[in-house]
């Protein structure tokens, strides 16, 4: 009997030791691992992640699993641009996502629409310490919930975090290394580094154009249609023209971007009729402001500069193009600012399971999730540069030294919720002055006047 109350007694202590033991356990990578009763009976989240084939995410979750055995991880492909208003639509039923990625300009209108959940002080701490100072600053919002504003100066408003900045990004001149060499034995250009100017892009690409295809295609690259100079997207967007815009000391919203009053189209005059004079005779000749599919002709060797961003790069690896960035050419003398983005991944706010989604927009800010993401995607992680040194390759990846470079002097897009009515009167613009010689001042009035339609200005 009494060693059996001895073996009951050991039994017992042995059990209390381990009910008053610590609920969590060091990691093997110096990160702790949640065993609470929560993880230990299994977390089930729905992220949505722009991924089409899935390899990028099946790794991301691979590694996350390694730390949190026990949150389960579901991908859905969904197009960065498409998630808030499918979050808009799902997210009430529960079919909608707990983590959703999306660009940067998406964020204010997302926070209007009750979506986001602004990230808790210590993943906010871990986030600001790790990332890129421009991906913080986009990511971080001044917020009134009472009444809906993103004024700085309001008293009530509440400065917070509310995503983890994934990449950074801008537009940069991309070129073909074999062709800048052929440019030289053409006797267009002098050397066969990239140009730094507009003014001899202009004039290096007027004798392209005029230059036969080959020996034995007599054609000119203007008649075939292979203009010198391309874009991956058109010439009335206003993201990828907003470089053009800068030298001619425009950016949307007065100079701190944060003016809903006005968007300033009027003050766009010598930018368009600049565009319309030189850089169209170049670039689309006759044609229209989309005419020339320039990212399916640089993917094919056949012109030597486009215009572009780090999301091309994957497709022109995939094309065994011989590519290099540069810097965006001066205009009249003057810096060319592109507008500097970012790819965000949030928490939705009525996520049930909001503490591991938590836990896997923080992961996606780790050494080895941005390592994935520039391996598998070919993006800029949006780490603060001491951090880059620890993703290999990154720092000696020409393409993205040649990004990280443009950021520098880059205009970081409006975060405001009515930009979202900015693009489309903008678009509208250039398409009516590009392809039908619409009056400029004109079309500036009018643009304008769209806006403040759209964004329910009065008069």
């Amino acid at each position: 009997m009494k060693k059996l109350i001895t073996l009951l007694l050991t039994l017992v202590a042995t059990l209390v030791l381990v009910a008053c033991g610590p609920s969590s356990s060091e990691g093997t990578e110096g990160e702790t691992i949640d065993f609470s009763e929560r993880y230990q009976k299994g977390v089930t989240i729905r992220v949505w992640i722009d991924d089409e084939d899935g390899a990028y995410m099946e790794r991301i979750i691979e590694e996350f699993n390694k730390i949190y055995p026990n949150i389960h991880v579901q991908h859905q492909h969904k197009g960065s641009v498409d998630a808030r208003e499918h979050l808009k639509t799902f997210g009430p039923s529960g079919n909608g996502a707990d983590v959703f990625q999306f660009p940067h300009d998406h964020l204010a209108q997302a926070v209007l629409e009750d979506l986001v959940l602004p990230l808790p002080t210590a993943t906010a701490e871990l986030v600001r310490e790790r990332s890129h100072q421009l991906g913080v600053d986009i990511a971080t919002l001044y917020y009134d919930e009472d009444t809906g504003s993103f004024d700085p100066n309001n008293p009530n408003a509440v400065e917070r975090l509310y995503a983890v900045p994934m990449s950074v990004e801008a537009v940069g001149l991309y070129y073909n290394i074999d062709l800048l060499d052929k440019l030289v034995d053409m006797e267009i250009a002098e050397t066969n580094e990239p140009v730094t100017t507009y003014e001899e892009l202009i004039r290096q690409a007027k004798l392209w154009n005029e230059s036969p295809v080959s020996e034995t295609d007599t054609r000119t690259n203007a008649i075939a249609g292979n203009f010198f100079y391309g874009t991956t997207s058109h010439w009335a967007d206003s993201y990828f023209i907003q470089h053009i815009y800068s030298a001619f000391k425009f950016t949307p919203f007065g100079p701190d971007l944060n003016d809903h009053s006005r968007v300033g189209f009027e003050d766009l005059e010598p930018a368009l009729t600049w565009m319309r004079e030189e850089l169209k005779p170049i670039t689309t000749g006759n044609g229209d402001h989309n005419s020339v599919g320039g990212g399916g002709l640089f993917e094919a060797g056949s012109i030597p500069y486009v215009l572009g961003g780090p999301w091309n790069s994957e497709g022109f690896k995939n094309n065994n193009i011989n590519f290099g960035v540069a810097k965006l050419p001066s205009i009249n003398g003057e810096e060319t600012q592109p507008f500097a983005g970012a790819m965000m991944a949030a928490v939705y706010k009525y996520s049930d399971n909001a503490e591991a989604a938590t836990r896997f927009v923080e992961f996606l800010s780790s050494d080895i999730a941005m390592q994935l993401q520039y391996e598998m995607k070919q993006k800029l992680p949006a780490l603060n540069q001491e951090l880059l040194a620890n993703i290999p390759g990154v720092l000696e990846d020409q393409a993205m030294n040649a990004m990280s470079i443009q950021l520098e002097d880059a205009v970081p897009m409006p975060t405001i919720p009515q930009v979202t009515y900015y693009w489309g009167p903008g678009e509208t613009m250039v398409i009516s002055i590009w392809n039908a010689s619409a009056d400029i001042a004109a079309a500036v009035v009018e643009a304008e006047t769209s806006y403040r339609t759209l964004a329910k200005l009065t008069s």
